[in-house]
């Protein structure tokens, strides 16, 4: 097993609204950019402390990481 691989949780364990949230980070990232909360919560419906519950979850298990722009994608192991 890679390294990488034991450092993040399984996206199988994620919740519907984890995934939408990791979705829609992953399509800002693609393009370069950082995506920030207030863009993260237009894109995705529900309410602000879930959302915080949601990020904060993706970065406690390696998918996410806070930056001082936004939020980017942890490692992965797809190409862009």
């Amino acid at each position: 097993m890679d390294e990488r691989d034991a450092r993040r949780g399984d996206v199988q364990e994620l919740s519907d609204f984890e995934l939408a949230v990791y979705e829609t980070v992953a399509e800002i990232d693609k393009e370069g950019g950082a995506a920030d909360f207030d863009t993260i919560g237009r894109l995705v419906d529900g309410p602000e402390e879930d959302l915080w519950a949601a990020l904060g979850h993706l970065v406690s298990i390696n998918h996410l990481h806070s930056t001082s722009k936004g939020y980017v994608l942890g490692p992965h192991d797809w190409a862009p």
